[in-house]
């Protein structure tokens, strides 16, 4: 290369920028740049973006049971409190009944009705037996006994072999006997078939008599007021404000009865949309609304139950119902304990948000996902 000598015109600030030294300073920015971003990189491939789903729920007893009224009546008295402890057997509500003799009277109807179909089948076996049709077409009371007479006495008719048929085809005097003891196995089977089938009515009639048989006489003693008694031992939920001579009907859920020992769940319930992105076993952290998050923390747990189909409820403002699928949560642990040392422990009927945790993806891949290099 020859020697050319310039003018100190002809001298750029690009050639003096680059025959200049970085100052040291310079190279620790690069180096502090470069491990940051290492950094970053390094801790957005460790650390998860966790996606939820926030859903309202509700804290229930896992074992939770109810007293209920046996029958329709007045309430006479009451011994129980709302939070009231009890034991398996205490008497809670005294319930007079004062429908009996409508009762009664209904089960005296039922009474005739088993009565007479006993008597009705047992007429049908002594008529197979007999092969005699001692039913009436015309009585209305005979009519379906009949027809069910006809229809056996059809069924025999349609296996009832005619042997000159047979031997009219050709058959050898040994081929028409199997095939009358063949016809006659069949005969024989609709035979038995038939008795079995109105014995089995005798039965389920006769067991249906005895119910009600048992109940009259439960009627009959006199007894007008009866005892609701606690099915097992806890504190007690009322379920409404009852006073006595307050009439409730029969079946009736009067109270609730928990243990205070008993386990808990939490019952929530998801849209539709969000339920097909839920599984059984997703981890979910469980927060108690009126309690603030950052003093008393949340509750880890995990999905249980979900509910095989949609439930539907009735919109107060929207004309058409809303759909939601229950699921079940259980806590790894019924507490909360404050940053001061306070304890709340979980009871029936608390209000939480459940956050449920149903995918996650660590943020370098959250953000190539982002860019549209990486699909899932």
């Amino acid at each position: 290369m020859s020697k050319q000598i310039k003018t100190m015109d002809q001298l750029k600030d690009s050639k003096l920028l680059y025959d200049k030294k970085v100052p040291p300073f310079g190279y620790m920015i690069l180096i502090t740049v470069t491990l940051l971003l290492v950094a970053v990189i390094i801790w957005s491939i460790k650390t998860p973006k966790i996606y939820i789903i926030k859903s309202s729920g509700v804290v229930q007893s896992m074992n939770k049971n109810y007293a209920m009224s046996p029958y329709t009546g007045e309430i006479v008295t009451i011994n129980i409190k709302e939070g009231m402890n009890v034991e398996e057997g205490d008497v809670l509500f005294e319930i007079k009944s004062g429908d009996l003799d409508l009762q009664g009277e209904q089960l005296e109807g039922q009474k005739q009705i088993y009565e007479t179909q006993i008597a009705q089948y047992q007429k049908l076996v002594k008529s197979i037996k007999d092969d005699t049709n001692y039913f009436n077409q015309s009585n209305t009371e005979d009519s379906l006994y009949y027809s069910q007479y006809e229809a056996y006495k059809s069924q025999v008719d349609q296996n009832t072999m005619d042997a000159s048929v047979y031997k009219a085809s050709g058959y050898s005097d040994e081929q028409i006997e199997n095939e009358l003891i063949k016809n006659q196995n069949k005969i024989t089977e609709v035979y038995y078939s038939a008795i079995k089938s109105a014995e089995d009515s005798i039965l389920q009639s006769q067991t249906q008599l005895d119910s009600i048989r048992a109940q009259l006489d439960a009627i009959g003693t006199g007894q007008e007021q009866y005892s609701v008694k606690a099915n097992t031992s806890g504190k007690v939920h009322m379920m409404a404000e009852y006073k006595t001579g307050m009439v409730v009907q029969a079946t009736q859920a009067l109270a609730s009865i928990s243990s205070e020992n008993d386990k808990y769940v939490i019952q929530a319930n998801v849209s539709a949309d969000d339920a097909a992105r839920i599984k059984v076993g997703d981890m979910t952290d469980v927060a108690v609304l009126g309690l603030t998050q950052s003093v008393y923390g949340t509750i880890s747990g995990k999905v249980t139950e979900i509910d095989s189909d949609v439930s539907t409820s009735e919109s107060s403002d929207s004309s058409s119902p809303s759909a939601y699928f229950k699921i079940m949560i259980e806590p790894d642990y019924t507490y909360l304990v404050s940053k001061a040392g306070d304890k709340i422990n979980l009871s029936n009927g608390l209000m939480v948000e459940a956050r449920i945790q149903y995918d996650k993806v660590t943020y370098f891949n959250y953000v190539l996902e982002g860019l549209g290099v990486l699909t899932r």
